[in-house]
């Protein structure tokens, strides 16, 4: 079992999550906490108003603060002397991914993680949620939301917590790939600049979305300013999934008292909306016989021809786009750098939309059907 545990938090300047305003480090060894970092970053970029009300950070605070290279320089011998954790890991090391690449910094091809989010949904499965700030109140561990201090010695205290109470952290470790974010970026890059002005909002707001989800919480000032945006581009009516966001927020907000199950409803949106490949999935034994299927995606197991014969010898009906008489859309595990969303493109979106109307279609990931 791992001894020492390298927590991080990062805190990002806007939307496109790839630069670092604010970075905490809580070393974790032996069973106690050993060391502590925590600094302001200058992102050499602009702020998004949204990131500057859930951060409180502005561009005026970081403007004498060292760069991200400069930090790394100082935090990089400690980032890589033990496991790295955090909670919603996935956020956090993607936007690690991004400076470093952006920034041009060789570090190493792989980088393991494990994540404590998912510890609690295993170590304390009676709670309603697993967000940081929900987890802090139970266990009594001080929190100062979204100050990447205090998120990552909270989520150090937590990991303390989960190790004493006998999780082998051990079953929670996972490994993120490096090695293709600077092609994936920039194959991504020119990709967008094709897209309309409608679909470029639209890959805003999940942009917006992924940023509110990245901790598991909702927050008031976050619904408002969620409110403000999609006030601001109205024009985007009769977009999914503008209409059904718009819906459920509104609905939210008018008593002007955000209760706990409209909290969870629109988490529960949003997280479906951001990353529907694994919030949609339907897991477990999937007869593809007689049932027609929509491929998408890059797929581990071959080409795609090479699925969709081995489906149509399961008795599959191979189609070529979404439709409601689609009963399954099938995605590849290395996904695809042309996705219109960075994480799935129009066929799941069209899958969503087809849900959100009462359509039984399903989502499901190429490891789903144990090839």
């Amino acid at each position: 079992m791992q001894n020492r545990f390298i927590v991080i938090d990062v805190e990002t300047p806007n939307l496109a999550n790839d630069r670092i305003s604010a970075i905490g480090i809580t070393v974790v060894e032996n069973g106690k906490i050993a060391y502590e970092f925590y600094s302001l970053v200058d992102p050499e970029t602009g702020f998004d108003d949204f990131n500057i009300a859930l951060t409180r950070i502005t561009p005026e605070m970081v403007a004498d603060k060292p760069t991200f290279p400069e930090i790394w320089n100082t935090i990089e011998p400690v980032m890589s002397s033990g496991l790295l954790v955090a909670h919603n890991a996935q956020f956090d090391m993607g936007v690690l991914a991004k400076c470093l690449c952006h920034y041009k910094i060789s570090w190493h091809p792989y980088a393991y993680y494990a994540c404590t989010c998912s510890m609690g949904r295993v170590c304390l499965p009676e709670l309603p949620n697993h967000k940081l700030d929900t987890i802090c109140r139970y266990l009594d561990v001080s929190l100062d939301h979204h100050n990447a201090g205090s998120d990552s010695r909270a989520c150090a205290e937590l990991l303390l917590f989960y190790i004493k109470c006998g999780l082998d952290v051990d079953r929670f470790i996972r490994c993120y790939d490096f090695t293709n974010v600077s092609f994936y970026r920039s194959t991504k890059k020119r990709f967008r600049t094709e897209l309309s002005y409608h679909s470029k909002r639209l890959i805003e707001l999940k942009s917006i979305l992924s940023e509110i989800v990245a901790d598991g919480v909702l927050s008031d000032e976050e619904t408002l300013a969620l409110q403000g945006w999609l006030d601001e581009n109205a024009s985007l009516k009769g977009n999914f999934p503008f209409d059904k966001i718009f819906e459920i927020v509104s609905k939210a907000l008018a008593d002007g008292i955000l209760e706990n199950e409209e909290r969870e409803s629109m988490l529960c949106l949003f997280e479906q909306v951001t990353d529907p490949v694994s919030k949609a999935c339907a897991c477990g034994d999937i007869d593809i016989n007689g049932k027609t299927f929509c491929l998408t995606g890059e797929f581990d197991f071959g080409e795609r021809s090479e699925v969709q014969a081995v489906l149509v010898k399961r008795g599959g009906i191979p189609v070529s786009g979404v439709t409601r008489k689609t009963d399954y859309v099938i995605v590849g595990n290395k996904g695809s750098d042309a996705w219109c969303a960075g994480n799935y493109g129009t066929k799941v979106m069209k899958a969503l939309e087809l849900q959100s109307k009462g359509f039984p279609i399903k989502i499901v990931r190429e490891t789903d059907l144990q090839f």
